[in-house]
């Protein structure tokens, strides 16, 4: 994904310093480090209420929303991502490790930074997720010190209940084994090239759902009650929502609304991009050869 040299260096002015990227490779690695969350941040975090806990995840999880569309759009409109990151405000950007800087620099440049803008969304998405995990877990823990979870659905039930959706639907769940090994969570956000040969067909997970890609003269996809897709040239995208172009039973909330990008760009080739709260999961030995 971000193999691309430039024939001179790209200079981008975050803040008071100036840093030149050679490649795309090069902006990547720079952001890498920056999807974990500060010190600081979890000391402020652990002094938070649950009640501000879960205000702040459903703030989140709204963002992330708003991230989804873009990044799927960008998928068939490159040039869109522009035009939707200079229509946000700077301000829903968190200040930990200059993310804020960073995604005002770029609205400073042109189309020529559309694919440093994508890469920043993809980052700033996986630093999110690392956010809310510490959420689930502090939510978790400060509700255990006030009322166990039977008392509380002897109770009113409010409590057990509210943690049920906090946990439901607002978290990602932990990876998972599987017949055919551990399953690893596609890195979300970041396409993921397969080729999958005539005949052969991969286990792939939306969320906890068990799902199947079927090589041949064109790529099947059976969702989760068995039922088969015929999945198109180009952008075939996964989910919930009625744009989709496979639709996913709307009863499923776990499965997000536009879940999993499948590209096709020849024979048996294709892109996978996942998009979800839940996560798309695949064998992690598919991932690493790539060729099926």
């Amino acid at each position: 994904m971000f193999n691309k040299f430039f024939s001179k260096p790209i200079e981008l002015h975050i803040g008071e310093q100036t840093f030149k990227f050679c490649s795309l490779s090069d902006f990547e690695f720079s952001l890498a480090g920056r999807t974990s969350v500060p010190s600081k941040k979890i000391t402020s975090m652990v002094k938070l209420s649950p009640e501000e806990l879960k205000k702040e995840a459903l703030t989140i999880k709204g963002i992330e929303k708003r991230f989804v569309t873009i990044l799927s759009k960008s998928i068939e409109e490159p040039g869109s991502i522009n035009r939707a990151l200079r229509e946000m405000d700077p301000q829903i950007f968190s200040q930990d490790y200059g993310w804020r800087d960073i995604i005002s620099a770029l609205n400073e440049g042109g189309v020529e930074l559309d694919e440093f803008r994508r890469i920043s969304l993809v980052k700033y998405m996986q630093y999110l997720s690392s956010r809310q995990e510490i959420i689930k877990y502090l939510y978790s823990e400060k509700k255990k010190h006030t009322k166990t979870r039977a008392e509380s659905d002897e109770g009113t039930g409010v409590d057990f209940k509210e943690t049920l959706i906090l946990e439901n639907t607002l978290f990602e769940p932990l990876q998972r084994g599987s017949d055919n090994g551990d399953l690893e969570r596609l890195p979300k956000g970041e396409s993921v090239s397969l080729s999958l040969k005539s005949g052969r067909e991969i286990e792939i997970l939306l969320s906890k759902h068990k799902c199947k890609l079927i090589g041949g003269d064109k790529i099947q996809f059976v969702d989760q009650s068995g039922r088969n897709y015929t999945l198109k040239q180009g952008r075939n995208v996964i989910g919930r929502d009625s744009i989709s172009t496979v639709m996913l039973d709307p009863a499923l909330r776990d499965i997000s609304r536009l879940h999993l990008v499948i590209e096709i760009d020849g024979e048996n080739r294709m892109q996978l991009t996942d998009l979800s709260s839940h996560g798309t999961f695949m064998a992690a030995r598919y991932l690493a050869n790539q060729t099926l």
